[in-house]
């Protein structure tokens, strides 16, 4: 049977905070909101470098208490240099936090929205596609082949921040295990689809680029594919403090993100603060057809931002582009998993791009050279392997740069 039509609505708070609000919080009107809506009186705030945030955050918490209003502040978040914290505040409270002096921003929690088209069919072109110098002959099902070498990510682990991923699916070999879940009142399983299918093109059997890599499932979104930017954040926060906090992991591992959010200055901060930890993250160019400047993570300096290519190497109109834009990877009628043992989903989108390149970060740091353990060499050495000028209507200003595994 067909998995469901995949429309993935991740209300994403665009700022460091963790599971501040909790999910009864969210109503029927919050999960019908649209891609930029603002969610009313929910906000994320960065603090400046340098800040000592015990002291602020405990005045925000007596700020609000003597206000005596519902919600307040949610939970707090530290990456590397950038600090932050997400909450549910009356203006009046806003205003006294917005004039503090350790405060950098104060940004409202929004909407957004992850779309990607889903069919049931029998199989992707796009392991072929990484393997090949050549472009294919045909964007067909099966008889491609993909040549790597029998390292295959082995020893290394990708930190899949999504719907939640199906981690006993017999395609992910017992590689697969639950990290954490931003939404403690949800089960800790994907009820909806998104999670898992990436999560096979990053590692599965047969659809898997790094095909010995272990899955870390990072649930931020609800079951029918909501979150807050606060759980995204908790997420991603949980992910670079558990690779940084055990000795050799950041150096075998990725994060990958396949969201896409309005710019955020806190989420942008987030990723490059965790980049200077030495945490790669892999993130999606979004489908907007517009520059993806004008998304986040995408537009976060040091994040590697994916765009998408069929078969023919042409980037479809619909995926972002821009200067932003590191490297373009196999995103339209991608196979791949689904929430269901057996059942192969065929989705688009540059949800599937990302994970392309997710995979080929930790089937290179598998390779064992250590060549591409730290972040910027892991950057560097894909885009040194990539094919030149060979991606058609790659958009204005977008490097024309597609993902090549380096196999002869």
């Amino acid at each position: 049977m067909a998995p469901p039509s995949l429309s993935l609505l991740l209300l994403a708070g665009l700022y460091a905070i963790a599971a501040a609000l909790p999910t009864s919080s969210l109503t029927a009107a919050d999960l019908e909101l649209l891609d930029g809506d603002v969610l009313p009186g929910r906000f994320v705030v960065s603090l400046k470098p340098g800040a000592e945030m015990d002291s602020h955050v405990e005045w925000v918490r007596d700020l609000h208490r003597r206000r005596r209003r519902s919600g307040g502040l949610g939970s707090t978040y530290e990456i590397g240099t950038w600090r932050g914290y997400a909450g549910e505040f009356d203006e009046e409270t806003v205003e006294r936090i917005r004039g503090d002096g350790n405060v950098l921003s104060v940004e409202p929690d929004r909407v957004a929205r992850i779309t990607a088209l889903t069919t049931q069919d029998n199989a992707p072109w796009g392991l072929a596609s990484l393997s090949s110098r050549e472009a294919l002959a045909d964007g067909g099902i099966r008889g491609h082949e993909y040549t790597y070498d029998g390292s295959a990510g082995e020893g290394t682990f990708a930190y899949v921040l999504d719907t939640g991923v199906m981690v006993e699916n017999s395609e992910l070999e017992g590689r697969a295990i639950r990290g954490y879940n931003s939404w403690p009142a949800e089960p800790f399983e994907d009820s909806f689809g998104h999670g898992s299918h990436v999560a096979g093109i990053i590692a599965a059997k047969t659809y898997g680029v790094a095909k010995k890599a272990t899955i870390v499932d990072v649930k931020v979104a609800r079951s029918f594919g909501y979150a807050t930017l606060a759980t995204i954040l908790d997420g991603y926060n949980y992910a670079v403090n558990n690779m940084t906090n055990t000795p050799g992991r950041a150096a075998k591992s990725v994060i990958n993100m396949s969201l896409a959010i309005p710019t955020s200055e806190s989420l942008n901060s987030a990723v490059d603060a965790a980049f200077d930890l030495g945490v790669l993250t892999v993130v999606g160019a979004g489908n907007d057809g517009a520059d993806a400047s004008t998304r986040s993570p995408a537009s976060a300096a040091k994040a590697v931002t994916v765009g998408a290519v069929d078969w023919t190497r042409a980037r479809p109109n619909w995926s972002n582009y821009g200067p932003g834009v590191d490297v373009f990877a196999p995103g339209v009628d991608v196979a791949s998993l689904w929430n269901t043992e057996g059942v192969e989903s065929v989705n688009s989108g540059t949800s599937m791009s990302s994970p392309h390149v997710a995979g080929l970060a930790l089937y290179l740091k598998g390779l064992g050279d250590g060549e591409a353990d730290a972040p910027a060499d892991a950057v560097e050495r894909i885009k040194g392997l990539a094919l030149q000028g060979v991606v058609s209507a790659e958009g204005e200003g977008s490097p024309n740069l597609l993902v090549w595994n380096g196999v002869a």
